[in-house]
């Protein structure tokens, strides 16, 4: 979303399109020689945006691109980008046509997905690209162990129509302090893809997330698939790597006021002075992915100061205590909210969650500014 020409934005996201780049070589290169890079660009790239900042992740050496939805696929394909695109989930049969004739690789988690594919491919006169997602242990998506059988002999018996170009499966536990669900799903994973590789023994095998790939070095294969890593975030219980936030939310301030003790700031007056405070509203509220879990504990930084949060956390704005501002505020100045002097680690922490909710938080209707340093 962009504003109206000639209409100055009451908020908006700052990408650096830079150091995503750099974020993408320094996961690039701590993989080593032999390991490919499928940069995860879904929900608008972790609210990056979506198109440029794969172009940026592209540029830093992925050369993948992974998402959740069709319709994300088809968005990059549309766009021009014509590195191999894998869709993650589960695509609805109805998407499959325009998919298969994209190239972008399908994901079929069970046996049902075989059949809706190669109906597409016949439609579409064209060889569908396939790749299996394997269950070991997640239990969301995947072919059973018990089901693989049935859906390799069945590939078998379509390789006109459709060509297995990978195998994968998804680590619930990879960021945990203790690695041995990890390590069993592993153990699990590489018997089921020594039966695919019998069939399409070019097929490429991937299972590390960015936790598992910097964590566990035997689990990389040729291809890894970094999240929130090459965002500037690096999972819990992980080695260090030079990454850095590439996305800051900043809103103007709209209104100074002085509040005196024994009023209250805010909807249901959960917050009320002990003394005369000064006080800023900003333009930015829950619409526009300021949680209201941040009401009364959340801040934000004006001028180099973090400033504290009063009251509960509006729609479209949020009020915070400026009294300790050196020199004040007042209308037109710029809050951050998030970024890197206000990470999203450090928000979710606040907020009992985690940095992949906050970042994918910040709404389209925050407009994007992609800069390239």
């Amino acid at each position: 979303m962009t504003p109206a020409s000639g209409v100055h934005p009451m908020k908006w996201a700052e990408v650096s399109l830079g150091t995503l780049r750099a974020n993408a070589a320094a996961f690039r290169s701590a993989m080593g020689a032999g390991v490919e890079l499928m940069s995860m660009v879904k929900a608008g790239a972790y609210g990056h945006g979506g198109v440029p900042a794969a172009r940026a992740l592209l540029d830093g050496g992925a050369t993948w691109l992974g998402v959740a939805l069709p319709g994300e696929a088809l968005e990059l394909h549309e766009a021009g980008i014509a590195a191999p695109i894998l869709v993650v989930g589960w695509s609805h049969p109805d998407t499959h046509q325009p998919l298969v004739e994209a190239g972008i690789d399908v994901t079929v988690a069970d046996p049902d997905g075989v059949d809706a594919v190669v109906s597409a491919a016949q439609r579409a006169r064209r060889r569908a690209r396939v790749q299996l997602k394997l269950e070991t242990g997640m239990h969301r998506q995947g072919i059973e162990p018990a089901d693989l059988p049935g859906v390799l002999a069945r590939l078998a018996a379509e390789t006109a129509n459709v060509e297995v170009t990978g195998v994968f499966t998804h680590m619930a536990d990879a960021d945990g302090a203790d690695p041995r669900f990890t390590e069993l799903q592993h153990q699990r994973f590489v018997p089921l893809v020594a039966a695919v590789l019998e069939l399409a023994p070019d097929a490429v095998v991937h299972c590390a997330n960015s936790a598992a790939a910097l964590r566990f070095p035997h689990m990389r294969y040729g291809l890894v698939r970094p999240g929130i890593a090459l965002y500037g975030y690096l999972p819990d219980n992980c080695p260090p790597l030079a990454v850095t936030p590439a996305m800051a939310m900043r809103a103007v301030v709209t209104h100074v006021q002085t509040v005196a003790a024994g009023e209250s700031v805010g909807y249901g007056c959960t917050w009320t002075a002990a003394r005369k405070t000064r006080v800023a509203t900003l333009a930015a509220g829950y619409a526009d992915g300021v949680h209201r879990a941040q009401s009364n504990r959340g801040s934000v930084v004006i001028g180099g100061t973090r400033c504290r949060m009063l009251g509960r956390v509006s729609m479209d704005q949020v009020t915070v205590d400026i009294s300790t501002l050196p020199g004040g505020a007042r209308p037109g100045d710029v809050a951050t909210l998030l970024g890197p002097e206000l990470p999203a680690d450090s928000i979710a922490a606040v907020e009992g969650t985690a940095s992949y909710e906050v970042l994918c938080a910040v709404s389209s209707r925050v407009p994007r500014r992609f800069v390239d340093a």
